[in-house]
């Protein structure tokens, strides 16, 4: 499947991604370490058979700390050409004036609405989406044998299953975040940001709805998890579930690849529903974009490597490499977690 993928790659991209360089340049590219890191090495080497003279190399820098990175080095003569971060950042970005703007709408086209959106900011396009993502309710198979559809039925199945004493629970996730914590919001029929969620004048936060759904979730501490917020880190609700202290625990596609190496039998669901509805709650979904970057020195060299990692053939590799989700039409995934992260 690999080598079919890596000639289809080759051949696919040949033509859309070259161009002439006339003398050598090497690309710097910031992406997170891990998986990620093996897909931009990966397409560094398949742009360079393509466009000789051009050579990539790869400087790990989490997406999530890309842009204070780049509004930093970028000036500085020392960033990055091509970075990759979440796209909530693109505002800051563009009104910074740290990245360029792609003229070439069109390669969009292939791409689901919601990454054209997220590439988009006052009506021009600067990033290039390579993944999609939100989160779900992870289950460990050998703890869990049918996946609680209410957090009544989870809060059933801790009653059987915690013991604090071992720091074993039957749930866990970044109880402190925010990105997390709006399904309890938004799950008790707040509409935040009013009804497209654009509107900062209609935030909502502290209606009716909101509040109800915010005591909810303060009581679970005392139902499910009775652990500090300061305490409820990433770090530790993925160890808690890798050695199974933790039954569940709710998180990403980001992880998949790190419970597939540990060999963890885990199926993924969507958050169970809330007292009331029968429907899983709305969670934040967010798209990885590439960008270029204002201070590059080869603009037209980097705009052709971000378009290269975000076509389908190369978006196809990724997914193999990473498991995360493509952003576009044409490429269907079929295995079980990312139909559990679709869902």
């Amino acid at each position: 499947m690999k080598k079919t993928l890596l000639v289809a790659a080759s051949l696919a991209l040949a033509a859309s991604a070259t161009f002439a360089a006339p003398k050598r340049v090497t690309l710097k590219v910031w992406e997170s370490a891990g998986p990620e890191k093996d897909f931009i090495i990966w397409a560094g080497k398949q742009f360079s058979k393509t466009n000789k003279g051009v050579k990539v190399t790869f400087e790990p820098v989490e997406a999530t700390d890309a842009r204070a990175k780049i509004e930093l080095d970028g000036p500085a003569g020392v960033g990055a050409d091509v970075f990759v971060t979440p796209h909530d950042h693109i505002g800051a970005l563009v009104a910074g004036g740290h990245v360029l703007e792609n003229p070439n709408k069109a390669y969009l086209n292939d791409f689901i609405d919601s990454a054209k959106m997220a590439a988009t900011y006052g009506g021009k396009v600067y990033g290039y989406p390579i993944g999609i993502e939100t989160y779900g309710l992870f289950y460990n198979k050998a703890l869990v044998k049918e996946p609680p559809k209410t957090w009544d039925e989870l809060k059933a199945f801790a009653k059987g299953f915690n013991d604090k004493s071992q720091n074993k629970y039957a749930c866990v996730w970044e109880v402190g975040n925010a990105y997390y914590d709006i399904i309890f919001m938004e799950g008790f029929g707040a509409e935040l940001f009013g009804p497209n969620g654009n509107d900062r004048h209609q935030h909502n936060i502290n209606s009716a709805a909101a509040i109800k759904g915010l005591k909810y979730f303060q009581n679970l501490r005392k139902e499910i998890l009775d652990v500090p917020a300061a305490d409820m880190s990433g770090d530790f609700c993925n160890s808690s579930f890798a050695e199974g202290k933790a039954a569940m625990v709710i998180t990403g596609p980001w992880k998949i690849a790190d419970y597939n190496a540990l060999g963890i039998d885990y199926g993924i669901t969507t958050i169970p529903a809330f007292p009331g509805d029968s429907n899983p709650p709305a969670s934040f979904s967010g798209v990885r974009l590439a960008f270029v970057s204002e201070y590059t020195e080869y603009p037209e060299e980097a705009k052709a490597f971000a378009e290269f990692i975000c076509s389908k053939a190369a978006l196809e590799q990724r997914y193999q490499i990473t498991k995360q989700i493509p952003p576009r039409r044409d490429i269907a995934v079929n295995d079980p977690s990312s139909q559990g992260i679709l869902e």
